[in-house]
């Protein structure tokens, strides 16, 4: 998140009318920053807990393939998001709109949101490109996808993934200076990761069209397919790139305009209170939108799959079965327990 807030002196600072005009623009800005944090909080913590949810149970034995370890992973990512960060920093926007936020508090509030969502965010960003590899793999090298994309290796990149994001964003911790961790933080989880993503997408968006070109003339055969797991598995296959494309575009859109911004804060100046203003009105907005990222993803690999929401249906009318048995249950002791009591 940028940092362009001064102590939260925009928010005492009095002046002539103009500026004040411009205060309480700030002010309005950071009430509906709060409010609108506070909404995405409760829909992303539902949609992603959701998710996790049908994966950890899956009752059709439907998300059981490696490369569904990275979207629970991502789920994991955007679940915190939503709990933690979101909350935090709708706080934080609210205190500055109370205007009776004090500096120790103004400091540390930012600097706790900002390392988690530092956490989050990288999670889901690398999470994101290896996705994109792993299907590029498998478009690439179907026939031996199976032997380089394992459960243990995608696993092992899971947990590198978290503890890398843990590690960078506990540098700030560890005495590095805010300027060099913000660069660092620009230069390597931002601009690098949104060369790779770009990269991969492109890849993957030639070696899928191949792999579509291929299976043309094939299809115009009389003799097709009769192996189902072999069907099942090019579906499967078709799902994830489809995916990764949507995530990748996705994530591109929502952290273009982040990448420019920190850019702009990192090599200029405002000169006058009113670029000052200004400058951080733009950084808010800009800031709170990267955050519906965490809401479109569960939707982009999940909700918007007829099973995903059949899985859904079923664990759910599941469970209220089961309280309507266990409350029938509970209701029939009680009467027996009466009528003993009676004779």
């Amino acid at each position: 998140m940028n940092n362009s807030f001064s102590e939260s002196g925009l928010a005492n600072y009095t002046g002539n009318e103009d500026r004040e005009i411009l205060r309480n623009r700030f002010l309005v800005i950071c009430l509906i920053s709060a409010v609108y944090l506070s909404v995405l909080s409760v829909l992303t913590t539902l949609s992603n807990g959701v998710l996790l949810v049908v994966l950890y149970q899956d009752p059709f034995k439907s998300f059981r393939h490696p490369p569904s370890i990275f979207i629970i992973g991502l789920a994991v990512a955007d679940f915190f998001t939503g709990i933690a960060v979101d909350p935090l920093f709708a706080y934080f926007y609210f205190e500055l709109y109370k205007d009776t936020i004090s500096s120790e508090r103004y400091n540390f509030t930012l600097k706790a949101a900002g390392i988690l969502s530092s956490i989050t965010m990288n999670v889901s960003f690398l999470t994101i490109l290896f996705l994109s590899w792993t299907q590029f793999i498998a478009i690439s090298f179907p026939h031996r996808h199976k032997q380089l994309v394992t459960t243990r290796r995608v696993v092992a990149s899971m947990c590198g993934i978290w503890i890398y994001s843990l590690l960078f964003s506990c540098t700030l911790l560890m005495g590095v200076p805010e300027k060099i961790f913000q660069k660092l933080d620009v230069f390597v989880n931002l601009s690098l990761i949104n060369i790779l993503v770009l990269v991969s997408y492109i890849a993957l968006q030639v070696s899928y069209r191949r792999q579509i070109a291929r299976l043309i003339p094939a299809q115009n055969n009389e003799i097709r397919i009769a192996d189902t797991s072999e069907l099942r598995r090019r579906k499967d296959q078709k799902h994830f790139v489809v995916v990764s494309l949507l995530l990748a575009i996705c994530l591109l859109v929502f952290i273009a305009p982040v990448t420019a911004m920190w850019y702009v804060t990192l090599y200029w100046t405002p000169k006058t209170y009113e670029e000052q203003v200004k400058a951080t009105i733009a950084n808010i907005i800009v800031d709170t939108s990267l955050f519906m990222k965490f809401l479109i993803d569960p939707f982009i690999y999940a909700w918007r799959l007829p099973k995903f929401r059949h899985a859904v249906n079923t664990i759910f009318t599941r469970r209220r079965r089961s309280f309507s048995v266990g409350a029938l249950a509970l209701h029939n002791i009680n009467i027996h327990a009466s009528t003993t009591r009676i004779n």
